[in-house]
C-alpha cells in the first residue's frame, strides 16, 4: 500500500535528522568540513522524505481512504475540498506532520542559503535544527501516527469537526504552526551561538527577517482565529481569555519584546544577555503552547486535537530550558554589553520599559493560565480562572503601552532634555485631548475606552506628524514633488516606516478592542412580518427559511435591516444540521460597518412560528480588523531593510579561524 511508504519515509527522515544531529559535531571535533557539508545534505534530504510522507496522507484525503484512520476520523465524501486539505492540520497526528514538514522546509532552506555564511555557527545551526525534528518524527512514529491503518474498511469517514470548517479556521493554524515553528530558526542560531561562543551580534542580524516573519504570522493567525471566533461560537467576542488563546499570545508577547530588543543590540550594542532569555523562552511558550492545545489538560473550545503526546511535549520543553539557560550561563562574561541606557529620557529606556511590560503580561497570562494546572495537581481542585483577572491586569498595562508607542517614536538615542519633550510633545497631547472629546460627544462613558481613545489620537499623531516632517525634509532636499518625496522618504528607511505601520496597525487592535468596553446586547422574541427597534435599527423578520449551503442545511431566520426606511441589508442567523453532527450549530449573521457590527444570533425557532434572537451591537470591530492590512505593508516594508552587519572575521576552509 501507498501508506505504507509514507511510513517508511518517516522513518528514513528519523533516520536522516539522527545522522544530522550527530554530523555536524564530529565535523567541528575532527576539523572536517566535509561531515558538516553532509549533514547539510541530510537536512535537504529530511525536507523531501517529509514532503513525500505528507504528500501520501494528502493523497488519502483527496482519495477518501478511509483505511486510513486519521483520514477516517477527520475527513467524509462530503467534505468540501477545501476543508479536506485543511483536515491534515485538523487533528493530532496530521498537525504534527505538518509541523514537521514546515520545519523541514526551513530547516533544508537554512541549510542550503547559509553555505557559506555564519560559517562558524552554521554547524551547530542544523544540529540543533535537526534535534528537534528527531522528537517530533519520534512523536510520529511511536505515537501518533497519521498513517496508521484499520480494518476493516469503513464505507464512509466521521466528518471534520463542524466548528473547523470555515475560512479562517483553514488558515488559522497553519499561520500560527508558520509563526511557532519560524522562532525554531533564531533560536537554533542562539544556541549554535552559545556553543562556539561567537556572540556578536551576527546571530541576530542574520535572523532579522525569521524572527519578523514569524511574529508577522503568529499575529495574522490569532487575528484569523479571532475572526473564526466571532463568527463560528456566536457568543459576539473575538477574544475571552481561552486557554489555546493565551498559548498563541504568550509567544507573541515575547516575540514581539524580542523584535524590539534585537534593535539595541544591532544598534548600540546593549541588552546581549536579554535577548538570549527572550529568544529561549519564546521558543520554549511554543512548545508549551502546542503542550497546551494537544494534551487536553486544559479546558477549551478550541482544544480540537487532545492526545497522549502532551507529557512529551513537557519533557523536551524542560530540555531545551536547561540547555538553553546552561549554555547562557556558561557564556555569561561574553555576553556583558559594553553599554548601558544614558538617561531614563531615551529610546533605549523606552525600549527596555516596553520590553518590561510585555514580559510581565506574558508572566500574567502564563499565570492565569498554568495556576488551574498547579491547583489541580496540588490540592486535586479543578479551578478555572476567567477574563476579569486578565482584564484587570493586562488592560492598564495595554493602555500604558499605548502610551509609550508614542513616546518612543520621536524619543532620541542616548538622551534627550525636557524641552525637546515639550516641543514635540505638545500637538500629540492636544490630540489625544481631543480624542477623549470626541468620544464624550459621542455619548461614551466608559473610562476604559475614553483613554484607549486618548492614546491612540496620541500615538497616531506623533507617527503621522514624524513622518510628515520626514516628507518635508526629503521634498526640500531633493526638490521633488509630494508622491517622489513619499516613496524616497520610505525607501530610505524602510524599517522605521515599516514599524511605524505596525504600530497603527496595533493602534486599531486597541481601538477595536475598546469597544467591548460599552457594546450593548437585547434579546427580542418576533413574530413573521413583525418589525421590532434595536440598538438604532428597524428589524423586519419575514419568517423562517431552510436551505442547503455545501454540505449542511440551514435553518434560517430570514431578517431585513433598515436604518429608517433604508434597507441596509437581509441577515439570514441560522441553526446548520451537519450529517456527522448529531447537534445543529450556530451560524450568526452579521451587519458590518465601520463604526459598528450588528450581529445577529438565531438563539431558538419557536413552535408559534416566532424566532427568538440575541442581537448584540459591537462597535468598532472592523477598526481592528484593519490592523491586519497595516501589519502585512509594514512587515513587507520591514522584512526588505538591510540589517547593518559587524565586522565579520575570515574563516579557511577548515573550521578554525585564520
Amino acid at each position: 500500500m501507498i501508506v505504507n511508504i509514507g511510513y517508511v519515509l518517516m522513518a528514513a527522515a528519523l533516520g536522516v535528522s539522527i545522522y544530522g544531529s550527530i554530523a555536524p559535531h564530529l565535523g567541528v571535533r575532527r576539523n572536517n568540513w566535509n561531515l558538516v557539508r553532509s549533514a547539510q545534505y541530510a537536512t535537504i534530504l529530511n525536507f523531501l522524505l517529509v514532503l513525500g510522507a505528507s504528500a501520501v496522507l494528502v493523497r488519502s484525503f483527496l482519495a477518501d481512504d478511509f483505511s486510513v484512520y486519521f483520514v477516517w476520523a477527520n475527513s467524509s465524501t462530503d467534505l468540501p475540498l477545501m476543508y479536506k486539505l485543511s483536515a491534515f492540520w485538523g487533528g493530532m497526528e496530521g498537525s504534527l506532520l505538518f509541523w514537521n514538514l514546515v520545519l523541514a522546509s526551513f530547516s533544508a532552506y537554512v541549510a542550503y542559503a547559509y553555505q557559506r555564511t555564519n560559517r562558524e555557527i552554521i554547524p551547530y545551526v542544523i544540529a540543533t535544527l535537526n534535534i528537534i525534528h528527531v522528537f517530533l518524527l519520534l512523536l510520529l512514529l511511536l505515537w501518533s501516527n497519521p498513517l496508521d491503518v484499520q480494518s476493516p474498511v469503513p464505507l464512509e469517514g466521521r466528518g471534520l469537526n463542524p466548528l473547523l470548517q470555515h475560512p479562517a479556521m483553514a488558515l488559522h493554524p497553519p499561520l500560527l504552526y508558520l509563526g511557532y515553528i519560524g522562532f525554531s530558526i533564531p533560536f537554533a542560531f542562539a544556541m549554535a551561538s552559545l556553543v562556539r561562543g561567537k556572540l556578536d551580534n551576527a546571530w541576530v542580524v542574520t535572523t532579522r527577517r525569521w524572527t519578523l516573519a514569524a511574529w508577522y504570522t503568529l499575529t495574522v493567525g490569532q487575528m484569523f482565529g479571532g475572526q473564526w471566533a466571532y463568527e463560528e461560537l456566536g457568543w459576539g467576542g473575538y477574544w475571552g481569555w481561552d486557554p489555546v488563546e493565551n498559548a498563541s499570545f504568550m509567544p507573541w508577547l515575547t516575540g514581539t519584546a524580542f523584535l524590539h530588543s534585537v534593535m539595541l543590540q544591532e544598534k548600540r550594542n546593549m541588552m546581549k544577555i536579554w535577548n538570549m532569555v527572550l529568544i529561549i523562552i519564546t521558543f520554549g511558550l511554543s512548545i508549551l503552547g502546542t503542550f497546551i492545545v494537544r494534551s487536553g489538560v486544559l479546558n477549551s473550545v478550541h482544544a480540537f486535537a487532545q492526545s497522549e503526546v502532551g507529557p512529551a511535549f513537557l519533557v523536551f520543553l524542560a530540555f531545551a530550558m536547561v540547555v538553553g539557560f546552561f549554555l547562557m550561563f556558561k557564556r555569561i562574561k561574553l555576553l556583558e554589553s559594553r553599554h548601558t541606557a544614558e538617561s531614563l529620557l531615551s529610546k533605549e529606556s523606552s525600549f527596555l520599559l516596553n520590553n518590561l511590560m510585555l514580559v510581565g503580561i506574558a508572566f500574567t497570562v502564563l499565570l492565569g493560565t498554568a495556576f488551574p494546572l498547579v491547583a489541580e495537581a496540588v490540592r486535586g481542585t479543578k479551578l478555572s480562572i476567567q477574563a476579569p483577572f486578565f482584564n484587570t491586569i493586562i488592560s492598564p498595562l495595554g493602555m500604558a503601552l499605548l502610551f509609550l508607542m508614542g513616546y518612543a517614536t520621536i524619543v532620541p538615542w542616548r538622551q534627550t532634555n525636557w524641552n525637546f519633550l515639550v516641543r514635540n510633545f505638545r500637538i500629540p497631547v492636544l490630540l489625544g485631548v481631543l480624542g477623549v472629546l470626541v468620544g464624550v460627544v459621542a455619548g461614551i462613558t466608559s473610562l476604559g475606552a475614553m483613554i484607549v481613545f486618548g492614546g491612540a489620537a496620541f500615538t497616531t499623531g506623533i507617527i503621522v506628524i514624524d513622518y510628515a516632517k520626514a516628507v518635508r525634509v526629503r521634498a526640500r532636499q531633493e526638490k521633488a514633488g509630494l508622491l517622489n518625496a513619499l516613496i524616497s522618504t520610505t525607501a530610505r528607511n524602510q524599517q522605521r516606516w515599516g514599524g511605524a505601520l505596525i504600530h497603527l496597525g496595533v493602534v486599531c487592535v486597541m481601538v477595536g478592542l475598546a469597544g467591548n468596553y460599552y457594546k450593548e446586547e437585547f434579546n427580542r422574541t418576533v413574530q413573521p412580518g413583525r418589525a421590532i427597534e434595536v440598538a438604532g435599527y428597524k428589524l423586519l423578520f419575514k419568517g423562517m427559511a431552510e436551505e442547503q449551503i455545501q454540505n449542511a442545511r440551514h435553518r434560517q431566520a430570514v431578517v431585513e435591516i433598515f436604518d429608517n426606511e433604508k434597507q441596509l441589508d437581509v441577515l439570514k442567523p441560522a441553526r446548520s444540521y451537519y450529517p456527522t453532527q448529531p447537534d445543529p450549530l450556530t451560524e450568526v449573521a452579521i451587519y458590518r460597518t465601520l463604526k459598528e457590527d450588528l450581529y445577529i444570533v438565531l438563539a431558538q425557532e419557536n413552535k408559534d412560528g416566532s424566532a427568538t434572537l440575541r442581537i448584540l451591537k459591537n462597535p468598532l470591530v472592523m477598526v481592528a480588523w484593519m490592523g491586519f492590512p497595516l501589519f502585512t505593508v509594514g512587515t513587507l516594508l520591514s522584512i526588505f531593510y538591510r540589517a547593518r552587519r559587524l565586522e565579520q572575521p575570515v574563516f579557511s576552509r577548515n573550521l578554525e579561524v585564520t
